[in-house]
């Protein structure tokens, strides 16, 4: 299992539907459509800046992109960026054989 950490804005559809029913739950309602994928929701919440919300979540790619897809074909997202957490000591450690394996392009 992965973290994860999604980032996204909403749709002026569903900015309306946040205008019609102020009051709505959001964070139970993305804990039950994680759940169903089986990815567990770590954390849920509304932001402000350049992206409407983070959710953290602990489950694979593969769950994370069923949410992408189904959601994102409710026309809800503008946009949904999903970052996954690396250990970069393992990447890093790949990098230094890799590079020792490179020959840069010569003239």
């Amino acid at each position: 299992m992965a973290t994860m950490y999604c980032v996204g804005t909403y749709s002026s559809a569903a900015l309306k539907g946040f205008v019609a029913n102020p009051a709505q739950d959001r964070k139970q309602i993305v804990e039950a459509m994680t759940a169903s994928t089986g990815i567990e929701l770590v954390d849920f919440q509304i932001t402000r800046g350049i992206f409407d919300f983070v959710a953290v979540c602990e489950g694979t790619i593969e769950q994370a992109m069923a949410i992408k897809i189904a959601v994102g074909s409710t026309g809800s997202f503008d946009q949904f960026h999903i970052l996954e957490s690396i250990d970069i000591s393992k990447a890093a450690t790949l990098a230094q054989t890799t590079l020792a394996n490179y020959v840069p392009p010569q003239g």
